[in-house]
């Protein structure tokens, strides 16, 4: 084949001029959005082609992107790499001879959106806009299409040859419910690494239901108080977003190099015992998940924390060699213009033990989360709130707005009391993280879980 023999002269002349380590991203995506509000606004498609070009020498490395895929602009891509990481002499290694990777696709195809008109697409996002205004108070609702087909090959000098074909799809709804003089307004979306299968069932409208209904009640709930209190998350994106920022990208190798606070503690209890925290970039049919990372690696499954133990990092190659490290599959990336670097995937926390009805019943007084609308991670972290009750004497009272929840992740998953049995996914299919690696495909799931005590920021006073 062309690339290969083209790839290993690349590889060659890199290794012979310093380099250590060589690899080939290659990618050609296709993108389609479709802006919908109570007629097309936009209709977009892109086409994607280029590949990156990674070297590493020891624990330093460059990466360089192109288009031109042609064996002298590789070598001219070669060279600047190697000049921006100062490497110089003369190599004396060779690349391996290719071996194809094969393995079993964890989110298949049946209907590829590249197989279906852009009428077909217009037509489920205007279904969408009026089922919207069919709901109570709903003055509007913006609905986007948006379907990948990223198709990427991934070569490189220690023999490496991995195929990935990545579809995905989703809906985005901006809906504005308006009572008794007030809006709210926010955006949910409905995500899915399938074709247009996924929507089949019609559970992205009961999202825009559940979105709409969750709008309706923050209109003239009184504010959240500031507070430490006890606070309940809700199974499934609440509890596992709350892992993500609190101590997911603390865990991540690029972290660990910028001092991160967990490096020394391998081996030691950082969260109470009823914590076990998976990521898992294999589990079926999941918006994290594909064949292989982005360095090649065959996806796995890596426990984080074990019982409240600390066991293992996520680890991308460059990661893994300056800490010494074995690699995780973690090695993640927007596009060819994106380095790796050391990403979630499906991020869990397991199911517990805890009675769900209890963890509420006994509470005296405290905030109960039924949706976290982002945050921020990093030594401290910050979750929004967008939906959340007061608790009281054990019941759930009213609807409160403007919580954000604030904390330092080795302290706050020491005070976790109550995990419970239910364990549910993401609602919705999926999300997106950003980092320097770019924006990509995550899921946050896991049952009920409680926090002893925790700083609650808001506005209001205490019901």
């Amino acid at each position: 084949m062309q690339l290969n023999s083209t790839a290993a002269s690349v590889f060659a002349y890199a290794l012979h001029n310093g380099a250590d380590f060589a690899e080939l991203f290659l990618e050609d995506r296709d993108d389609v959005s479709i802006d919908y509000t109570d007629r097309v606004n936009e209709v977009s498609r892109m086409r994607s082609f280029g590949a990156g070009l990674y070297l590493l020498k020891g624990n330093s490395g460059a990466y360089v992107y192109l288009n031109d895929l042609s064996e002298p602009a590789l070598r001219r891509a070669a060279d600047n790499a190697l000049a921006l990481m100062g490497a110089s002499g003369k190599g004396s290694g060779m690349p391996a001879p290719f071996s194809v990777l094969r393995r079993e696709n964890p989110c298949p195809v049946a209907v590829s959106p590249s197989e279906i008109g852009q009428e077909k697409k217009i037509s489920m996002l205007r279904d969408a806009g009026l089922y919207a205004s069919s709901l109570p108070d709903v003055s509007c609702c913006r609905v986007t299409w948006f379907d990948r087909d990223q198709r990427v090959t991934i070569l490189n000098s220690e023999g490496t040859y991995a195929e990935d074909r990545r579809v995905t799809t989703r809906m985005r709804f901006i809906p504005i419910v308006a009572r008794n003089g007030e809006t709210a307004s926010s955006f949910s979306e409905y995500c899915a690494a399938a074709g247009m299968e996924a929507f089949e069932s019609g559970k992205h409208l009961e999202q825009l239901k559940a979105s709409c209904d969750r709008l309706r009640g923050a209109i003239g709930a009184p504010e959240a108080p500031s507070c430490r209190v006890p606070v309940v998350l809700e199974a499934g994106a609440c509890s596992g977003t709350f892992f993500h920022e609190a101590c997911g990208h603390q865990l991540e190798t690029r972290s660990l190099q910028q001092d991160g606070i967990f490096w020394d503690l391998r081996g030691q209890k950082i969260a109470s015992p009823k914590v076990t925290l998976i990521d898992d970039g294999t589990l079926p049919n999941l918006y994290g998940s594909s064949r292989f990372d982005d360095e090649g690696m065959p996806r796995q499954r890596n426990t984080l924390i074990e019982n409240g133990v600390l066991k293992g990092f996520l680890a991308d190659r460059i990661g893994a060699r300056r800490l010494g490290l074995s690699r995780t599959g973690s090695g993640r990336r927007q596009d060819y213009a994106h380095a790796p670097g050391p990403r979630m995937s499906n991020t869990f926390l397991a199911a517990g033990t805890d009675d769900d009805d209890e963890m509420i019943r006994d509470m005296d007084e405290g905030l109960y989360v039924t949706e976290i609308g982002g945050g921020t991670g990093g030594r401290e972290f910050t979750l929004l709130a967008a939906c959340a009750y007061w608790v009281k004497n054990g019941r759930i009272g009213p609807r409160v707005k403007g919580a954000i929840l604030v904390g330092r992740g080795d302290e706050t998953m020491l005070k976790i009391d109550r995990v419970g049995r239910r364990f549910v996914f993401e609602q919705g299919g999926g999300s997106f993280c950003g980092a320097d690696s770019g924006f990509i495909p995550t899921t946050t799931s896991g049952p009920r879980m409680r926090i002893a005590e925790m700083l609650v920021g808001g506005k209001g006073e205490k019901l």
